[in-house]
């Protein structure tokens, strides 16, 4: 049985080296249990980064995901949520933001009144320590379970955000922000490289910003369903994916000059079934779409939309995403079905 060193027999070490060792009952001793603002999907007092291309349902994921901690309902995103305050950093876009919270809130049937400072939002940028600073005061009244930071690209305040050593200090500026009264999650809103595809949903910029958070989560979109996994890295315990309806909703209280309602995405839980259904059921429009441009090859957006029962936007839409899967092509302004695209009708 090996007993402790005494004091004569110890290596010439100052003593306070010596003192900060623990014993391994004493290491273990400091376990915490494992707790989550969102179960078991973000786990307290961590960072991550969101990544998503543009029009995946970033914002409205983000909007349901604080909306659903600040009250605690489960219903709202379909997990367990562990209520506490929530703070909302947005510097890209405030005014979009404004009106996203006010469509979702009245479909989900929330008062903001009621609701008060449960969710607070600081609508322009400032630096990580200051941010801190002013997030630690509010904290100290009432802690936070949440702080959603909207986007990385907005608030990054270095030169480069591709450098290496910028990137991961700016994280690493961040991270005391899971550290304030409550242990908030900080979630990071982030977009990916140019032209990513859905399996390369990696921060744009540095690589040390993947190395300084404790996850990134991803979310990709099709057929009107956003599914949130992870990519590059996780610490903790995996998950499945989970799915969300992206509909289009508005609100009487979000208005245009004309007094006409705005209409904006707002998300909602679906089971992996409902899920798979609707992707079946859009994979089966894109298909239909293919037949009617080879039945009409020299028909417009409008001719192929009428055959298919869709707007031509909705064509629109449809054709780039065919078009990243080359199963169409654009030639000088003209849409075609490519060999591949014929294939795959067949």
């Amino acid at each position: 049985m090996h007993r402790p060193l005494t004091p004569a027999q110890s290596p010439a070490q100052p003593p306070e080296r010596i003192a900060s060792f623990k014993s391994a009952r004493d290491f273990c001793a400091a376990y915490e249990p494992l707790s989550y603002a969102i179960e078991p999907i973000i786990r307290s007092s961590s960072l991550y980064t969101l990544t998503a291309k543009t029009g995946s349902g970033k914002t409205a994921l983000l909007i349901s995901t604080a909306l659903a901690v600040a009250t605690g309902r489960p219903d709202i995103l379909n997990k367990d949520v562990e209520r506490g305050r929530v703070a909302y950093i947005a510097a890209e876009n405030p005014d979009d933001l404004r009106m996203r919270i006010m469509v979702s809130a009245y479909h989900l049937h929330i008062d903001l009144d009621e609701l008060a400072d449960d969710l607070v939002i600081l609508d322009y940028r400032v630096k990580p320590e200051e941010l801190v600073k002013r997030m630690k005061w509010l904290a100290d009244i009432q802690p936070f379970a949440l702080v959603i930071i909207d986007t990385l690209a907005a608030f990054f305040d270095g030169a480069d955000a591709s450098d290496n050593v910028a990137g991961g200090e700016f994280m690493r500026r961040l991270r005391p922000l899971s550290h304030i009264p409550g242990k908030p999650s900080v979630i990071v809103a982030a977009h990916p490289v140019k032209n990513a595809s859905d399996d390369n949903l990696i921060p744009y910029g540095a690589g040390a910003i993947l190395n300084e958070v404790d996850g990134n989560l991803c979310l990709t979109s099709k057929g009107g369903i956003a599914t949130l996994h992870w990519q590059g890295k996780i610490r903790g315990l995996d998950f499945k994916p989970a799915h969300f309806r992206l509909d289009i909703a508005s609100s009487p209280d979000a208005l245009d000059s004309k007094g006409r309602e705005i209409s904006l995405p707002i998300c909602r839980p679906v089971t992996e079934e409902a899920s798979e259904d609707r992707e079946q059921a859009d994979i089966n429009v894109n298909i239909a779409l293919l037949r009617a441009m080879i039945a009409n090859p020299t028909g417009s957006q409008r001719d192929w939309g009428a055959a298919i029962g869709k707007a031509k936007s909705n064509v629109n839409g449809r054709l780039q995403t065919l078009k990243r899967e080359k199963l169409v092509e654009d030639i000088l302004g003209k849409w075609r079905v490519t060999d591949k695209g014929q294939k795959a009708v067949e």
